[in-house]
């Protein structure tokens, strides 16, 4: 009995040891070069490592997004993060993909002839101290270095859709906008849409509401 009592403390003391030493994953998308310059962008995905940041708000968090993206130089061998210091809860370029996938051979629609197009969540905009599902997504843009990051889609307007022209100089945005003050997007709130003209720079990008 004795002998039955030790293994299992040394069992458990063994598992909980295994337990306190585990350390949490970091993952990361598959990376993405910006037509053939020496630029690839790195995403880091939402994980257990990251995740607390974003608080416990009312929603989740989409599976597949991204913590930040890293612009990856293979000339310098130097990286820089988009975002940085600032939270945001990025879509995903494409679905998650696995080791046994075929790799996607298309580039991403989010890459334009000057941009970067990207769909982020950065206003805790129902303010439940969280930043998730519930807060409405921005259209931000950046050059193809990863410099000047900026929102482009007026703030509290949460975006359902975006078509970019074919000589990539216009984008069409629907959004929707939280008509009855509930701090949702959902029914009982209008759709809009705004156009937004693209400019080498992105200063002068101009965007504004489309009458329907």
């Amino acid at each position: 009995m004795k002998k039955y009592f030790s293994f299992l403390v040394v069992a458990v003391y063994t598992c909980l040891s295994s337990s306190a030493q585990k350390k949490d994953e970091i993952n990361y998308s598959d990376p993405f070069q910006i037509d053939s310059s020496e630029y690839f962008l790195i995403p880091r995905l939402i994980d257990s490592e990251n995740h607390e940041a974003f608080g416990k708000g009312k929603g989740f968090l989409p599976w597949g997004n991204y913590r930040d993206i890293y612009f990856y130089n293979t000339k310098t061998n130097e990286t820089r993060k988009l975002f940085g210091q600032t939270l945001a809860l990025i879509n995903g370029f494409g679905p998650r993909r696995y080791y046994y996938e075929e790799k996607p051979t298309e580039t991403p629609i989010n890459i334009l002839t000057n941009h970067i197009v990207y769909l982020v969540r950065t206003d805790n905009f129902n303010g439940d101290n969280g930043l998730d599902s519930e807060d409405p997504v921005y259209l931000y843009i950046s050059s193809k270095t990863g410099e000047e990051v900026t929102q482009i889609t007026p703030k509290g307007l949460h975006v359902l859709s975006w078509t970019t022209a074919k000589d990539k100089k216009i984008i069409l945005v629907k959004l929707q906008l939280d008509k009855n003050g509930n701090k949702k997007f959902g029914n009982g709130d209008d759709e809009v849409y705004y156009r937004i003209d693209l400019n080498d720079d992105i200063s002068k990008i101009k965007c504004y509401p489309i009458t329907l």
